[in-house]
């Protein structure tokens, strides 16, 4: 039975692979030859809709985005778009529409900046909800529309700039109830994230490590939008206290301007004047000039290997991050580089390799700039420290030097079940990881070992990047977890901002005027359907997977759909599996 229906799955597939091919020309054609419209109007007021999630990352990744409904637009092609703006004199203001999809603090402020710089030019920037997460969170959504001249919110609608709180949950309990013991080494005490799995509840180190992170989130949160808003820091701390906030409520309380519905907006928004354009438009008409700066990224968590996968951009595959940086590297036409990196840390052994690639690049002549998004935590940091410089927004989540490893041992599970194991090996530490028993003496002193010599690299290594002494060394590292702000402090980054901060470092350490252009060049290049096949074909994959691989990162609802069906049917899948020596940030997750 499961043959033939894995033959009607594949019957399926073959179908829709044929009728996603015969239109892929004009797919392809769409996705990698956009066309330039130079008939904008006079007078614009863009339009952006922040109701659909933004990307900060490629943007040329999984091919189902369009399926769940994320965008084409990317973060440094707003950001991008508005300083060009800022520079228009036919735009004239922008309107944004916010308060359904999530976004993050960082993400928050590095658009914030970019909205100063547009309205500091003499636009004019509007922002509606209809809510701000009256049944969640609001308050990163609501921190970045203080940044605008007026906010409207539907009268029905809610104000939920309730402050900011972090949960994790605690399996040791359960685990051990249900026969599995985890081993885990965590190098140091801060550095939390097995705790999960061996305890009850947070430890004290972990708390001090969050509590600290929570407390400089809300004092940026607290001073931008007093600031923005004219409200004093103790009566917004009142308002917090209070929300969720009704519409009445918010708007008498100074932070809310308007309450009306989206028409309304939209005609208050007509009598300034001037035609809407969708921002992405706009974005599609500017042509990048100037010296040539090679943008790399390396998004999600980190991994050996070369990717290729049907995740796109949301891995960070160490071995793709660090050819592209040896190909920019040695690329005559690049003039420096910058390293976008949104990653929580993942493998050591990946993110050495991308470290190691960042000091040749630097050995080759090649100014390197670090840029953080979200997180560039534990390996993320690690990939990081090597650069010329350091660039993190105040809210981004780095730092966390340290490592943990181990493995799960489940033979008391087994044991409850009435099954028992046999082992046959040679070698004293023969089957070390496995799943079943738990480490043997010689095994466990090894790992631990191991454990400790990757601490010491880390540190050593952070010592020669950062110029840091021993004793400063021990102060911030054993896992503590900081934000930009704090990171800045201590030495661990050297300039607060995104990617505009990163080309203005950029241009002072190439000796270049304040205002020079500068023209990113994404590395490694996007490539076409056709060129993802005979790259797959090449390393020796399957002609099965290759085809999942090539329509991994083609746009479009048709290969969209496919591709999911293909990718589990042709079984090219991520096995979790025990691993040791990973760098990995605290496993919390925002309260929304």
């Amino acid at each position: 039975m499961r043959l033939i229906g894995r033959i009607v799955l594949w019957g399926f597939a073959l179908v829709g692979l044929a009728v996603t091919l015969a239109g892929a020309g004009v797919v392809v054609a769409l996705l990698y030859f956009p066309t330039q419209d130079d008939d904008l109007p006079d007078r614009i007021v863009l339009r952006l809709d922040l109701n659909e999630k933004l990307v900060d990352g490629r943007g040329d990744g999984a091919p189902w985005r369009a399926v769940l409904g994320e965008p084409a637009l990317t973060l440094r092609a707003v950001v991008a778009a508005l300083d060009a703006a800022a520079d228009d004199a036919r735009v004239i203001g922008l309107s944004v529409r916010l308060g359904a999809a999530p976004i993050g603090i960082a993400m928050a402020q590095e658009l914030r900046q970019a909205i100063a710089r547009f309205r500091a030019a003499g636009k004019f920037a509007l922002a509606y909800a209809q809510s701000f997460d009256g049944m969640g969170d609001g308050t990163p959504e609501y921190y970045l529309a203080a940044a605008f001249d007026e906010i409207w919110m539907q009268p029905s609608g809610t104000l939920a700039l309730t402050g900011i709180a972090l949960e994790m949950p605690f399996f040791g309990e359960t685990l051990d109830k249900i026969g599995v013991q985890p081993e885990f080494e965590q190098r140091h005490e801060y550095k939390a994230a097995v705790e999960i799995f061996t305890r009850a509840g947070i430890s004290r180190p972990a708390r001090q490590s969050l509590e600290r992170v929570l407390a400089s989130w809300m004092r940026q949160i607290v001073g931008g939008i007093g600031s923005d808003r004219d409200i004093a820091a103790n009566r917004l701390r009142e308002l917090i206290d209070r929300a969720p906030l009704l519409a009445a409520e918010a708007r008498d309380a100074g932070l809310i301007d308007k309450l009306g519905y989206r028409d309304e907006f939209l005609a208050a928004l007509r009598e300034r004047g001037g035609k809407r354009i969708d921002l992405s438009r706009y974005a599609s008409t500017l042509a990048q000039v100037g010296a040539a700066v090679a943008l790399i990224y390396g998004t999600g968590p980190i991994e050996a290997g070369d990717g290729g996968g049907p995740f796109g951009d949301r891995r960070f595959s160490a071995d793709a991050v660090a050819n592209a940086i040896a190909q920019a590297a040695r690329d005559q036409a690049i003039r420096a580089i910058i390293l976008r990196i949104d990653s929580p840390g993942g493998s050591y052994i990946a993110s050495d390799r991308v470290r190691r690639a960042v000091l040749q690049a630097r050995q080759s002549g090649k100014t390197v700039i670090a840029s953080m998004g979200e997180y560039a935590a534990s390996g993320g940091y690690f990939a990081a420290m090597a650069a010329n410089k350091i660039v993190a927004l105040p809210g981004t989540l780095t730092g966390s030097i340290g490592v943990f490893g181990g493995k799960f041992a489940t033979e008391a599970m087994w044991r409850k079940l009435g099954v028992q194991w046999s082992r046959i090996a040679v070698g004293a530490n023969a089957g070390m990881w496995s799943a079943i028993t738990p480490f043997q003496p010689s095994a466990l002193a090894r790992h631990r070992a191991a454990i400790d010599a990757i601490y010491s690299d880390f540190t050593a290594k952070l010592a020669r990047d950062r110029k840091l002494a021993a004793d400063r060394i021990d102060a911030v590292a054993r896992g503590r977890v900081w934000t930009g702000a704090d990171a800045l402090e201590i030495g661990l980054v050297d300039a607060l901002g995104g990617l505009t901060k990163a080309l203005v470092l950029t241009r002072a350490a190439l000796d270049l005027a304040a205002d020079a252009p500068m023209r990113l060049v994404l590395f490694p290049a996007a490539q076409s359907p056709i060129d993802r096949l005979r790259g797959a074909l090449a390393k020796g994959v399957p002609l099965s997977g290759a085809l999942t691989r090539m329509l991994a990162g083609t746009q479009g609802p048709p290969i969209a759909a496919w591709a999911r069906w293909l990718e589990p049917i042709f079984g090219d899948l991520w096995a979790l599996r025990p691993r040791a020596g990973l760098l990995q940030l605290l496993p919390f997750r925002l309260v929304r």
